[in-house]
């Protein structure tokens, strides 16, 4: 295995992980991973050669959560 392959093994992990994250039923986890997916995240998919944009839809078709966590400072 190059290790090319390996760092994108891994990002695809990190990425499959944000997601499942975006859809929990913690509001707190979920927010923080879907801001995550729709900043840096959408830039890491395009080294995957997935659009970006794809990612960004999928994040505004989730469903509301019941609140959102203001970002800290």
């Amino acid at each position: 295995m190059s290790i090319e392959t390996g760092y994108r093994r891994l990002l695809a992990a990190v990425l499959a992980q944000a997601t499942q994250d975006a859809r929990d039923a913690d509001p707190a986890l979920a927010a923080e991973a879907r801001r995550w997916l729709a900043g840096d995240g959408a830039a890491w998919v395009t080294w995957l050669d997935i659009p970006a944009e794809q990612v960004l839809k999928w994040v505004g078709q989730l469903p509301a959560l019941p609140y959102e966590q203001l970002t800290l400072f």
